[in-house]
């Protein structure tokens, strides 16, 4: 129920909603498991706001689900796993990006949230799946880089790569 990305600007460990979002946990956990996710880009920092990866192109347009790996790219997307209940309320927060803009195509990008005021409205719209345990200043960090008028950090910063510390799915 929890991973750890080994970035080149720290290590941050994740906690994941497994019994909340169990489809985006497990595929989350899953994409680590087989090193997806090694020397990905971090390539939209949103200071104060987010920051995003888990696309392998690194251009925010791409990327697989472990589901459309296994079961080919029909199963590329899964749903959203919204609950209502949760306030997004702090920063950590780890959520699924969707693609092109459109709910329901989650793949395997993901944000961390650099904020917690003002951000509810990140819950209702994206499945969170899980929260920053460990690597709060890693955030700091990351938060404190120069961007582009893309949100492209000039620093090349990658999740070296992906640790998976307990696994309950099968």
């Amino acid at each position: 129920m929890a991973v750890l990305l080994n970035t080149s600007v720290g290590d941050i460990v994740i906690d994941l909603f497994t019994e909340e979002c169990p489809k985006a946990a497990k595929n989350f956990l899953k994409l680590c498991q087989i090193k997806y996710y090694n020397n990905h880009l971090i390539y939209n920092l949103q200071q104060n706001y987010l920051v995003q990866s888990g696309d392998p192109t690194g251009t925010g347009r791409g990327g697989n689900s472990i589901y459309g790996i296994l079961a080919g790219q029909e199963n590329v997307c899964f749903d959203d796993e919204i609950n209502e209940s949760r306030k997004t309320n702090k920063r950590g927060y780890v959520g699924m990006a969707h693609s092109g803009g459109k709910g329901h195509t989650n793949r395997s990008q993901f944000f961390i949230t650099l904020r917690g005021d003002d951000m509810e409205h990140i819950g209702a719209q994206h499945t969170i799946f899980g929260e920053v345990a460990e690597g709060l200043e890693v955030l700091e960090a990351l938060n404190n880089l120069f961007v582009d008028n893309e949100g492209r950090p000039y620093q090349d910063v990658r999740i070296r790569h992906t640790y998976v510390l307990d696994d309950p799915f099968p």
